[in-house]
């Protein structure tokens, strides 16, 4: 395609997470990007292609900025300026009215050629811009959003139900959130599986594990206290090693404090001198701290693809996972790691036992192989461009 198009990146907020950033570089250089959203700290894009439109989060900015904006409109499309009217005063309050029409006002000023959304819950307020004004777009479908909000929150399946028919096109990070979205009506001709990409530093640090000795095993986990994460299974497989013989160290590295929950299991199964939390860190500091255990735990009751595991295979840390959601797209039993069934702590734990009586040899091959693994599907490079085709294609049809 000669021309370039005009892709609006969307997330709410200016800048966005590592991925999405890097996201907004890489399409830059063959296409316009558009950036929408309140605008959280300074930032300067290198490239001349990154256009920011921000709305100021103070009122009477917002209100100053988007005067000029809707004067723009009107001049350029004052039935686009009328429809947006009509589509805002169906908001009960005046808060909400306000609000939505200072955010969708510069898109529709704008028209992008394709409006990717970061978090499905967003497409009930953002469906408009593509069933009134024309504008395509794409939704990304990760985690929480896809895999269990739809299940606790009927309205959302609704909407969802609703809206997910008619969007253009689907980012998936794995095929098992592409057949979850599929139960809402997705097209499956609309999904795209493009996997996030993990950054080379991972795999530059590369380096054999460390062998089990004497029975003491150090395992780590990595994230929020949630349910859906499993923690309760994973202090459940440290109570069972310690009553199989084992000296087991465990650490959780991202929360600052246990959650009442966690810390009554702690007591009840005496596993408070074995379990220690480690707030979050920075990636420089988590690299090397990593490389300390002797295997990952990922004992999550739902997951699109864990980027924790994809950055411990990169690293070469051994893995043990729940086979949720898309864990089973990497996580290969004999091959890359080791896969268990949810909420099964005495698989989990047998899984640690494998891990650590697996030979040198052996162990360092399988840790080779998912950091070649992920190393080959999870890079950037080649990301980029399966965005750059998906923005083409929905432009194309």
């Amino acid at each position: 395609m000669g021309n370039r198009l005009k892709i609006a990146v969307f997330s709410g907020t200016i800048p966005s997470t590592t991925f999405i950033e890097h996201l907004i570089q890489g399409v830059s250089q063959t296409h316009e990007v558009l950036l929408f959203g309140v605008q959280t700290r300074a930032v300067a894009y290198d490239s001349e292609h990154i256009k920011v439109y921000a709305t100021p989060k103070s009122h009477l900015k917002n209100a100053v900025v988007s005067s000029y904006r809707l004067l723009q409109l009107v001049l350029k499309s004052p039935k686009d300026a009328v429809k947006l009217y009509h589509h805002t005063s169906q908001f009960k309050k005046h808060y909400d009215r306000w609000i939505w029409f200072t955010k969708l006002l510069p898109i529709i000023l704008h028209k992008p050629d394709v409006l990717h959304i970061q978090w499905a819950k967003d497409v009930a307020f953002y469906a408009v811009l593509q069933d009134t004004f024309g504008i395509n777009i794409v939704v990304s479908l990760r985690g929480a959003h896809i895999n269990y909000t739809p299940i606790v929150d009927l309205q959302i399946a609704t909407i969802y139900k609703q809206e997910f028919p008619k969007i253009k096109a689907f980012h998936a990070v794995s095929k098992a959130i592409g057949d979850e979205a599929r139960l809402y009506g997705a097209k499956a001709t609309a999904i795209y599986t493009i996997h996030s990409p993990i950054p080379t530093f991972f795999f530059d640090h590369y380096r054999a594990c460390e062998t089990v000795q004497d029975k003491t095993i150090r395992l780590v986990s990595v994230g929020r206290f949630h349910w859906i994460k499993g923690y309760e299974t994973a202090l459940d497989t440290i109570a069972a090693l310690k009553n199989k013989g084992y000296h087991i160290q465990y650490t959780i590295i991202g929360p600052d404090e246990f959650s009442e929950a966690l810390l009554f299991q702690c007591h009840q199964l005496n596993l408070v001198d074995d379990v220690a939390l480690v707030g979050a860190m920075a990636q420089t500091e988590l690299i090397p701290f990593l490389q300390q255990f002797h295997g990952m735990l990922l004992p999550s009751l739902k997951e699109g693809i864990a980027n924790v595991v994809l950055e411990a295979m990169a690293l070469g840390l051994p893995v043990v996972s729940t086979d949720c959601g898309g864990m089973v797209e990497v996580v290969i039993p004999n091959e890359t790691g080791w896969l268990v069934p949810v909420r099964d702590a005495e698989a989990m734990a047998n899984a640690v036992i494998a891990l650590s009586v697996t030979s040198e040899f052996e162990l360092h091959a399988i840790t080779k192989r998912a950091h070649e693994f992920v190393k080959e599907e999870f890079n950037a490079a080649n990301s980029i461009g399966q965005f750059v085709s998906m923005y083409e294609e929905v432009v194309g049809n």
